[in-house]
Order: C-alpha cells, then sequence, then structure tokens
C-alpha cells in the first residue's frame, strides 16, 4: 500500500471544494428543514474525498473518469476496508458518492 500525505489534487483544490461542499450541503440540509453540516463535518467529507490518492499509486483524476472506473474505485476501497471496517462495502459506497461530488465540482 502506497501511503502519502496528501496529493496534487487535494492540495490544488481543497479549500474550493469545501466550499463547493458547504454550498451543496447547506442548500440540501436547509430544504429539508435541517442545520447545516459543521465545518468539521465539512472537512471529514472533503478529506473523504482523496482517500484513494492517498493510499493508491495511481493519478486521482483517473478514478473519476467513467462509471468503470469508479467502479473500479469502489473495489480499491472495498479491498482497502475488508478486515478493517464493519461494513466495507457501505463505507466504499460513502466515498465513492464524495469522489462523485468531486467530480461535479470539477464540472466533469
Amino acid at each position: 500500500m502506497v501511503r502519502k500525505m496528501g496529493g496534487q489534487y487535494r492540495e490544488q483544490y481543497f479549500e474550493r471544494y469545501m466550499d463547493f461542499l458547504r454550498k451543496v450541503t447547506d442548500d440540501s440540509r436547509q430544504k429539508e428543514g435541517k442545520a447545516p453540516y459543521s465545518d468539521v463535518t465539512l472537512k471529514t467529507m472533503a478529506t473523504d474525498t482523496f482517500f484513494l490518492e492517498k493510499h493508491e499509486d495511481r493519478d486521482f483524476k483517473e478514478w473519476l473518469k467513467s462509471d468503470d472506473s469508479l467502479d473500479e474505485a469502489r473495489q480499491a476501497l472495498i479491498s482497502h476496508f475488508t478486515g478493517r471496517r464493519k461494513n466495507p462495502a457501505k463505507d466504499a459506497e460513502y466515498y465513492v458518492q464524495r469522489m462523485i461530488d468531486f467530480k461535479r465540482f470539477l464540472g466533469m
């Protein structure tokens, strides 16, 4: 397993991506009559987005190119989480959703 401290996309986009997540989630939660997410929750969501950039030796943007590459990301995440988490498939879905949010942020 490759362990890196950050990554090109995380370093380049993190703050703007967090602002994007704040706007998207605040709008959605307001419509539902719920309080906005805290900064800590948004930072966690943004950080979780880049898990594979930190743990895999592959250009992060390659994971975002297609449904097939997102399926590969899902499988890589399940592989990372198996034996470490109670429900690897469910956790992988959360991380893939964060990647899809980032893809939307990039306008892909």
